[in-house]
């Protein structure tokens, strides 16, 4: 018999950030086809992110055969396959809860700046992308969490994203100033949110702070938000399996819960906190991972809950998935400072930070009138948070 081995793509994920690829205040997915080549051609993932296995999972590569790499969109990986039926099938069949996980870590100082995300990720949480819709809704090929929809009350900052209906987004908004307004009423005054432009007639996807997650490192900490609370802890893995820790409890103003998790494989876990009575409770998902170097982790399921985001068909050959995961740009307002401009020479609206392409701007000038020099783009080495928003000062 003769064996018909080779190697197809197991799965890519697709990284585009658009600071590097749009094309001034175009995005890069409105470009033409020539012009999204040539921006491809100059951009790179490895500028401003690394990405690499986890040891658990090079050991599951290792088993299956499977090569990764990383490349200038993302990354991909192969698989060596037979023929099955005349179509490609794993020469070793991954079983359906196996989980690749990937570990990513930031290159680029100025990437906070110019990324639509929060400053600063609070303090024990990282950013969690994964092809599971179980965890938290999205919609296919994304990996980042759908944003939610406007809740009254809640204060919204510079960057922070909604949609219509998280159900089947229509309409994403992204908010230029601190703001608790409602951006799908039209009475909402203008610099408060913009409407991200539609691609194929639907919104696109990026990661946000709804990709955040507590992280823990070996020993699970969790402080009781309510005096004189000794609630019990029930550690769960990710297909909902207690898991047997030694857990103790640090009796202080406010209870602390602790468990040693460094005999478990790394990975998504949730935690369930609750006294006898139920007068308190607390549920929540985590990632234990000892690498507290990571800026993010990427996990790809075999098997999901929804079969288009699974790696393989039905009858275990390749689907060779693409996966995409999305950043947008940061915009602010752009502040002119020199001679000739006074308090008012700010941008009326929030523009996009781009590492290419030129925006045309106009404001006024210390007379309070229109200029008509062509003014230089703001650049992402200097930002300025204030009371309301995000200014780029530009010195001309």
């Amino acid at each position: 018999m003769i064996l018909n081995l080779d190697y197809e793509t197991l799965f890519e994920i697709n990284i585009r950030h658009h600071y590097h690829l749009d094309d001034g205040d175009k995005p890069f997915d409105t470009l033409t086809a020539d012009a999204q080549v040539n921006m491809l051609k100059r951009y790179s993932v490895g500028s401003f992110m690394s990405i690499a296995p986890t040891a658990v999972t090079l050991a599951k590569f290792a088993g299956l055969h499977v090569v990764f790499k990383q490349t200038p969109t993302g990354i991909i990986t192969g698989v060596p396959t037979t023929l099955n039926a005349g179509k490609k099938q794993p020469q070793i069949v991954p079983a359906d809860n196996l989980v690749f996980s990937f570990k990513l870590a930031i290159t680029d100082g100025l990437f906070a700046n110019y990324s639509s995300l929060p400053l600063q990720a609070p303090m024990g949480m990282v950013y969690y992308f994964t092809n599971d819709p179980a965890y938290s809704p999205r919609v296919s090929p994304s990996l980042t969490a759908t944003v939610n929809k406007y809740k009254a009350g809640t204060n919204y900052y510079p960057g922070d994203m909604l949609v219509d209906n998280p159900a089947a987004p229509t309409k994403l908004f992204i908010a230029q100033k601190k703001n608790s307004l409602n951006p799908t009423l039209g009475s909402t005054p203008a610099g408060n949110w913009i409407t991200d432009p539609l691609i194929g007639g639907k919104p696109l996807t990026y990661a946000s702070s709804n990709d955040l997650i507590r992280q823990s490192g070996r020993i699970f900490t969790y402080q009781v938000s309510v005096a004189g609370k000794t609630p019990n802890l029930v550690i769960k893995d990710r297909s909902g399996n207690s898991v047997n820790l030694i857990t103790n409890m640090e009796t202080g103003a406010l209870n602390t819960l602790k468990a040693d998790m460094g005999d478990l494989p790394e990975g998504l876990y949730s935690a369930h906190i609750s006294t006898a009575d139920n007068s308190y409770k607390d549920d929540f998902s985590f990632y234990y991972s000892q690498d507290a170097s990571a800026w993010a982790f990427i996990d790809i399921c075999v098997k999901t809950g929804n079969a288009v985001y699974n790696l393989l068909q039905a009858d275990t050959t390749l689907k060779s998935p693409v996966f995409s995961l999305r950043f947008k740009n940061r915009a602010t307002y752009w502040r002119y400072v020199g001679k000739l401009f006074g308090p008012a020479s700010v941008t009326d609206n929030a523009l996009p930070l781009t590492r290419q392409g030129f925006i045309t701007v106009k404001v006024k000038d210390k007379n309070n009138k229109p200029t008509t020099t062509d003014l230089p783009n703001a650049t992402a080495a200097l930002i300025k948070p204030e009371t309301n928003q995000i200014f780029s000062d530009i010195f001309f």
